[in-house]
């Protein structure tokens, strides 16, 4: 029998995946989910018991541990922060309580909980949208798409990206000293920064400019908030400022760790001009 997926009914679905003390159907007349073994709630009068199968109770996606597991090493291995990955791997090589281990994990990281509970909800959405569209599919009717992905933009609500400050002065300078693991390199001239909703540095942006050509020597990001947008953003807002200001063009040399930051750079229409090779000899 079709049935409207609303954002309540999906809601319900969600939590009735990870509910691994029962099983769910859907009453697809009444758009409600019902446990199966509950004789409470059996129908009353000799109506036929819950039963997957008919046009009426249908069975909610699977979700068992095992594909809580998955998706949990799925969000560890494209974690960008190193720090919070390795240890998000750590957890997971515990074998016993790793559920445990992995939320405790989290719960240190508070930008990256959030970003799991967000990368959780939407991996489960998907699974549940498969399944309606295969619902829909056997009544004949034209599947739905799914939503715009706007999570990173979730999370860049908690942060506060404005213009350079000189009172900023000696926190780039920390920050430029903590992310220069080598040789130091020249520190540019910070245009934009970005702060916490409580005001803690998170990062910045600076530049040095020759005529129409325009050099990003700096783009830092404290490395408990890296993995989140910021340095994307950042460089966004950058851009856009400086797209006003007869730029010809911007360059940016890119650490071969933090290649990943190289898919923003080419949806912003950035291209390779130069690849640098290093020897050490000591």
């Amino acid at each position: 029998m079709y049935f409207e997926l609303t954002p309540a009914l999906t809601a319900d679905i969600l939590f009735c995946m990870e509910n691994q003390n029962a099983e769910f159907l859907l009453d697809t007349e009444n758009s409600l989910l019902l446990n199966k073994n509950d004789s409470a709630r059996q129908p009353s009068n000799g109506a036929a018991p819950y039963e997957a199968g008919g046009s009426r109770y249908i069975a909610i996606p699977e979700w068992k541990p095992a594909d809580g597991f998955r998706l949990m090493e799925c969000f560890a291995a494209g974690f960008r922060n190193p720090p919070v990955r390795d240890a998000l791997h750590s957890s997971l090589e515990q074998g016993r309580g790793v559920f445990r281990a992995f939320k405790r994990v989290l719960s240190e990281f508070p930008d990256a909980e959030k970003h799991w509970f967000a990368f959780k909800q939407r991996r489960m959405r998907r699974t549940v949208l498969l399944w309606y569209n295969a619902l829909r599919e056997s009544w004949n009717m034209e599947k739905i798409g799914e939503e715009p992905d706007e999570i990173e933009d979730l999370f860049l609500e908690d942060f506060i990206f404005r213009a350079y400050a000189a009172n900023d002065s000696e926190a780039v300078k920390t920050l430029h000293a903590a992310c220069c693991t080598e040789k130091p390199h020249d520190l540019g001239d910070p245009v934009f920064v970005a702060e916490t909703a409580n005001h803690e540095f998170a990062g910045f942006i600076g530049v040095k400019r020759k005529e129409t050509l325009l050099y990003i020597c700096n783009l830092e990001v404290r490395p408990e908030y890296r993995g989140l947008g910021i340095g994307s953003e950042l460089c966004s807002r950058l851009l856009k400022n400086h797209g006003q200001e007869h730029v010809s063009k911007v360059y940016i040399d890119l650490p071969v760790e933090f290649e990943g930051f190289s898919r923003f750079l080419y949806r912003s229409s950035f291209k390779p001009a130069v690849t640098r090779y290093r020897l050490d000899l000591q």
